[in-house]
Parts: structure tokens; sequence; C-alpha cells
């Protein structure tokens, strides 16, 4: 037989034994525990649209996030559920409106995620990932709502909202005390008094050892890195802040030290997946919790607002999706996407069932981003706190909470600023998204 045909039969043979790496891989067959990919979900905390440098940002530099923007699509038109840390969590957490179960507000004491609700914890767990929540929590303080109770394998972080980015050596210090505001492993509660660290790289060194033991055992992982940073209070290394000394804000310079190592974080993360060989297998999502903090002079341009509100500046944010090979790299997605989507996605990739989806208020983007389906994954988005809002296509109307109701209507393709409100000039656009604000209100629970 000529060489040249035994060479032709050596290839393809060898073809069929070892199918190209990564070929169809989770979309085609999620159901195969060792074909899922990894999930690492990095949610930051009240950091500002415009104070990251892939976002346009002139004052910090952010080479690692950068790095990660230009191997994924930015979603230019990203929402979170809410414009504050808690009912935004609280919808992440479920893929759900979290309005559906009276989520309106940030928690009071004694409140909580309730039970009746299903985490993407629960339901990767179920699936066989290995589940690890490293960081702030916020849904609730007794043992029955903790992390480890609510889906997650692993937990290393905090029950509170905030807690010092230093350890609390001194025992008489009220933060100390509080049991909320420690740390944790697990359920146990960590004496912190001869530790040495700074939250930000102390977290992230928990992120890599989590991710770590998960591969030596051989199970898929899914990592909830839900950051204290850059949530006050401004606490920051001095050669992490020196390059930013010459601003005049001294709240800028402390945030720019914070933010620089919230870049050195990503950039770790980023830097063991590739050396360990996953990053090809390894779905990375990186999303803030809500629009940038006035209080940290965080810069939301050119969005108007900010945390806490619900013009764009409050509800719009960083949202990059990841995974080398499966998706677009330094691409561009302009459709309205939401954190509530990113449930669905996770759970699809691993294999979810229709009726577990169906459920969920978000929908997989990954075909989207992929673009193997056009269009908008949305017909309309809503929110609601104090202020609600709802936006459909390129109008977004919000209805103000004032003696006798109030509203301003936006067209966010031409002012996305929302600088001239003209609902004056577009009464049936008004109409129309009034009748669906109110329809979707309807179908909500009682505030808790």
């Amino acid at each position: 037989m000529p060489r040249r045909f035994l060479l032709i039969l050596l290839v393809t043979v060898l073809a069929g034994l070892f199918p190209v790496l990564g070929a169809d891989r989770a979309i085609a067959d999620p159901q195969q525990p060792a074909l899922r990919p990894n999930i690492l979900l990095i949610f930051t905390d009240d950091a500002g649209y415009n104070d990251f440098s892939f976002q346009g940002s002139k004052q910090y530099t952010t080479p690692q996030i950068d790095r990660l923007a230009a191997e994924g699509v930015v979603c230019e038109n990203g929402y979170v559920s809410a414009a504050v840390c808690g009912p935004s969590r609280a919808g992440l957490l479920t893929g759900r409106y979290q309005q559906r179960f009276g989520y309106f507000m940030n928690p009071k004491p004694g409140q909580a995620l309730p039970l009746s609700e299903t985490t993407f914890g629960d339901a990767l767990k179920a699936k066989g990932y290995r589940t690890g929540l490293i960081g702030k929590w916020h849904m609730g303080n007794a043992p029955q709502y903790q992390p480890n109770r609510r889906g997650f394998d692993y937990f290393y972080g905090f029950l509170a909202g905030h807690r010092s980015y230093f350890p609390y050596k001194n025992p008489n210090h009220k933060k100390g005390r509080n049991p909320t505001f420690r740390l944790m492993h697990n359920d146990k509660l960590l004496d912190e008094t001869d530790m040495d660290f700074y939250t930000t790289d102390l977290f992230t060194d928990k992120a890599i050892a989590f991710m770590d033991e998960s591969r030596a055992a051989g199970q898929p992982f899914f990592l909830f890195f839900s950051h204290l940073a850059v949530h006050g209070p401004m606490e920051a290394l001095k050669e992490d802040a020196a390059p930013y000394q010459g601003l005049e804000n001294a709240k800028r310079r402390k945030l720019g030290g914070m933010t620089a190592a919230l870049d050195r974080s990503t950039g770790r993360l980023l830097d063991w997946l590739d050396q360990t060989g996953l990053r090809g297998d390894t779905l990375v999502v990186f999303v803030n919790d809500n629009g940038g903090g006035r209080y940290i002079a965080a810069n939301n341009w050119p969005l108007r607002g900010y945390k806490g509100e619900e013009w764009e500046g409050g509800i719009r944010v960083p949202f990059i999706v990841s995974w080398p090979g499966r998706l677009p790299e330094g691409a561009r997605f302009e459709h309205p996407v939401i954190s509530l989507d990113l449930f669905p996605t996770f759970l699809t990739l691993a294999g979810g069932a229709e009726d577990e989806l169906n459920r969920l208020d978000g929908v997989d983007l990954t075909p989207y981003l992929a673009g193997e389906k056009a269009g908008p994954p949305h017909e309309a988005l809503f929110w609601q706190r104090n202020n609600a809002a709802v936006r459909v296509g390129d109008w977004k109307l919000i209805e103000r909470n004032t003696a006798g109701g109030a509203f301003e209507l936006y067209n966010l393709a031409r002012d996305v600023g929302e600088k001239n409100n003209v609902i004056e000039q577009y009464p049936d656009i008004a109409e129309d998204l009034k009748a669906r604000l109110k329809a979707w209100q309807a179908q909500n629970a009682e505030r808790m």
C-alpha cells in the first residue's frame, strides 16, 4: 500500500480516537460531567462604570481586567436587577426578579433570602459541581440562611454587607465583636487577632485554593467570588495607592489603590487558569453588583446617577462574559442583558432541564453571545425599590415615588446620560411602558 494512503489511514484513525479538543464540548452534551465547564463568577462591589480602563477610564489602569475583556464579550448594556447590594444579590442568586418574593430593599436585621428560593449554588451542586462562595454574603445571618445551607459546599468570607479590609485585632472593637463582620470558614468564626491580611488578596488566595482542590478532586467547580472591593470603608494598601497620589480627590486616590488590588486579584485568577490548562474549560464572568457609589467618589460617566438610583448610573454595570474557544474574544454585545441571566446560563451549561429553566426570569446568554441567536435576549427589563423603571428597546421609563406619581421617559440610544425627559413628546410610548410596568408590578409579592 502506498505510503500516502497509509498516512491518510493513520490520520483518520487518530482523528476518531482523539476528537478536536473542546469541539462542541459543553453545549453539545452538558449532561456528561467530565465535559461541563468550570464556572468562575467574579462579583465586584460598588465599582464605578467608568473606573476600569476597558470601560474608558483615563485615571485608573486595570490591565488584568482589560485582559479578561479582551478574552471575552463585553456587554455594553449590562444590568443588575437592583441599584443596591442586597436585592441585587437576591436576584443574582435566584435568577428571578427579587420583587417576586418581596425582596425590594437591603435586608433589615433578621431578614434574609427566603428559604423557599433555590440558589444557583443549590442548582449547580445538584448537577455535580463543587460549589464555593468566597467573600461577602449579605443574605442572612442566622445559621439556616448561611452559605453552607444555601447550596455552597465551601464558604470563606463574612456575613455582613461590608467590613474592614484588615484584621480586627482589637477584641474591644465594636465590629470585631460582631460576628457578622468577622471572617468565617464554613460555619466556624475565625479569630483575627494573629492574622495579617488585606481582604482582596486573602480572598484571592482562598479562591485559588478552592479551584485547585476541586481540580485535584476531578470535580467541576462553581465559584462565586463575591468581592468586598471596592465597597467602603475606603482602605487601600499604600503601595497600591501610590500611583494615584497625584489625584486631587483624596477618595479617588484611595479608590485607585483598591481598584489596583482588584485588578491584581483578577490577574492572579486568570494566571492560575492558564497555568493549569483550565482556561479553555472555564467560563469566567465579571460583573459589578450595582452602580458605582457616590460615597466613594466612583466615576459612572457617561451615565447619570449612582448606587441607589434607577437612572443608568445605579443599575448599568461593567459586565464581561469570557470563555475562550467557545465565545468570541474582544467582542461587544449591544443588546440589554441582566444579572438574572447568569443563573440560567450556568444551569444550561451544567445540564439543566427545561422545567428548571422555565421558572427563572433570566435567559441563557450563551447562544446570543456566540452569535447563534439574533436579536435581543429580552423584550423588557424591570426594576423597583422606591422608584421603578422599565426598559423596552432603547426606551426607558422611570416612575418616581412621589405624591401623585411622576414619570420620566428617555431614549437611551440618543441620550444615555438621561438628560432630556421626552415624556411630553412621546405620550404613546410612555403609556405603553406604563402599562408594561404596571402588569409586572401586579405579579410581585408584598415587600419584606
